[in-house]
């Protein structure tokens, strides 16, 4: 049998979640059964990523934002390579698939469905613009993938049948999170104090994030805790934002903006707990690896992040919109080794059970084969 031809879509235009899935999907498919092709929309550090892993992409950077020669040069580029599945991921990728996939009804088109649209675009006419580029076009996807429940429950709500859709959860790969040094050094190596409780977050700058709540957690840690600090892992629209919101706190000293890091690992090595102060998610991969690397999350239980952790279990929950709470969260962990020890060892026992990388490409693998085998019944 000859490999089955994938071909992911996506706008490409930073290193996101989204992005190092579909990196690791292309990398780790069993590649004597599927031949893996990434189309993105910007020729950036997304392309870049992709090259360095000798994976291939084609990149269509020369149209603006929805111009309709970009569906042309999709069709054409279908029409070309011949693909077994097409798979879409984002409202500009998936608005331009849907119109060049209607002229190849034989090819199974997936959406994969990363978060909750409505927190993607805080500004009113920006999300009334993508929900509905998004809600006009549904009908040309066979299938969607979600990562969580969550979502799933959302689609669903919105017209999308239950049996189009398929919940398969983000993974990581434990072993390739293993860092040689210790807290100590990367903390030293990235300019870093030695000597304080280090909390961290590793994201896009963006309102959804809830990072302001972090630095309100912050002042009012001052008082009592003047040794937690921030170290905020990350970069986008937001970050002149909060850096002059720390300027204003008197902060700056305990905020350390790293700006995007490739060594993400390194990063949350040299952190003593995690925070996701988000007020959406979809699945978030920097929470899993957290949890695998055995440091303490404190989040809040948005999205599919409320399937999985549970408070004194395996983190410890927050509200959102609770700076106050965080607070709290953080000085339990300064205050309790035993808690902290066991929603460690329990958090990384859930990872190893629920989110490795081998299952989520298993599963992405088998949905592959089912809808190719339906689509060649027809």
């Amino acid at each position: 049998m000859s490999k089955r031809k994938i071909i992911h879509v996506i706008g490409g235009g930073e290193l996101g979640g989204a992005e190092y899935h579909i990196l690791d999907l292309s990398q780790l498919m069993d590649k004597s059964q599927f031949e893996v092709t990434v189309i993105c929309f910007y020729n950036s550090a997304f392309a870049k990523e992709l090259r360095d892993r000798n994976i291939r992409v084609m990149v269509l950077d020369q149209y603006h934002r929805f111009d309709p020669r970009l569906v042309h040069s999709l069709k054409r580029t279908f029409q070309e390579e011949k693909p077994d599945i097409i798979h879409s991921h984002g409202v500009k990728a998936n608005f331009a698939c849907r119109l060049a996939a209607r002229f190849f009804p034989h090819i199974p088109l997936v959406t994969t469905v990363h978060s909750n649209l409505r927190f993607d675009y805080p500004n009113r006419l920006s999300y009334f613009l993508a929900s509905r580029l998004e809600f006009w076009t549904r009908k040309y996807s066979h299938h969607f993938i979600v990562v969580s429940d969550t979502i799933k429950k959302i689609l669903v709500s919105e017209g999308v049948a239950p049996e189009r859709v398929t919940r398969v959860y983000n993974g990581i790969s434990i072993e390739k999170l293993q860092v040689d040094e210790t807290m100590e050094d990367v903390r030293k190596d990235l300019g870093l104090p030695h000597d304080v409780f280090l909390v961290g977050n590793v994201s896009r700058f963006v309102p959804v994030k809830g990072l302001p709540d972090l630095i309100e957690a912050l002042v009012l840690l001052s008082a009592s805790y003047p040794k937690v600090h921030w170290l905020a892992v990350g970069d986008g629209p937001e970050r002149e934002v909060l850096q002059r919101l720390a300027e204003e706190k008197k902060l700056v000293h305990r905020v350390h903006f790293l700006g995007y890091r490739r060594d993400v690992a390194r990063c949350l090595t040299a952190m003593n707990a995690y925070v996701s102060s988000s007020y959406s998610e979809g699945l978030p991969l920097s929470v899993l690896q957290a949890m695998a690397l055995r440091k303490p999350v404190i989040s809040t239980l948005v999205g599919g992040l409320a399937e999985f952790l549970k408070d004194k279990h395996n983190g410890l929950a927050v509200e959102t919109h609770h700076p106050g709470q965080i607070a709290e969260a953080i000085i339990q962990l300064i205050n309790n080794d035993e808690l902290k020890d066991q929603i460690t060892a329990n958090a990384y026992h859930t990872v190893c059970e629920q989110f490795t990388l081998q299952q989520m490409v298993k599963r992405t693998e088998q949905l592959y084969e089912q809808l190719i085998r339906q689509g060649e019944t027809k």
